[in-house]
């Protein structure tokens, strides 16, 4: 399901969360989807529980997965959640068009970086 490369500058927890975006995206897990358990993961990906746990309580915080106890763990986007990490996006992104103006990157060229950056279906 996920390819963790343990030579990246990236966490391996960070990785797990932003496959797991990835798998989202690409239509892989849907609203409701039963999510992998730690212990699943953790053999799957050959890492240990610790970082497979960290990753998942991150996943949480972004309002992701939820946990219910004695059921297992699923995909359940938390709408406010959601919308607060929408408003720190948009003001990411403003920054960086202002960072990218600033640097005389033309807007075709914004554009073009910001279609290449999106076709995730080739990741």
């Amino acid at each position: 399901m996920f390819e963790l490369n343990p030579n990246s500058d990236t966490p391996l927890y960070m990785q797990i969360v932003e496959q797991t975006k990835l798998a989202i995206a690409k239509g892989y897990f849907r609203n409701g989807d039963k999510y992998p358990s730690v212990r699943e993961l953790s053999r799957e990906l050959l890492i240990n529980q610790a970082t497979v746990s960290k990753a998942f309580k991150e996943l949480d915080k972004q309002g992701i997965i939820e946990t219910k106890a004695g059921i297992g763990t699923f995909i359940s986007f938390d709408d406010s959640k959601i919308s607060e990490r929408i408003k720190e996006m948009s003001k990411k992104l403003q920054d960086d068009l202002i960072e990218a103006r600033y640097l005389g990157i033309t807007l075709d060229e914004i554009i073009a970086m910001y279609e290449k950056a999106g076709d995730y279906n080739d990741r």
